[in-house]
């Protein structure tokens, strides 16, 4: 048997440039979440998120004791 290792080179290179395309498109977008972290719009939209979240947990967290409530005083007239 006698194998020609000509026929390894194009594999070899196919296989390379597959890698290299998966490495740079990886790169590339760590990047472009590097550069989004510093955004002064994207800080200020997590704000406005987080005190979205904080008023909505204020208000079901007061809802949860007034339904304590409720169901205390149904529980006593029943």
């Amino acid at each position: 048997m006698n194998f020609d290792f000509a026929y390894l080179i194009p594999i070899i290179a196919i296989i390379g440039g597959i890698t290299y395309g998966i490495f740079s498109m990886y790169f590339k977008s760590r990047r472009q979440v590097a550069a989004s972290d510093g955004s002064p719009a994207l800080r200020e939209a997590l704000a406005t998120s987080n005190a979205t979240n904080v008023a909505l947990l204020e208000k079901l967290t007061a809802m949860d004791a007034r339904l304590v409530a409720i169901e205390r005083a149904l529980s006593e007239v029943g």
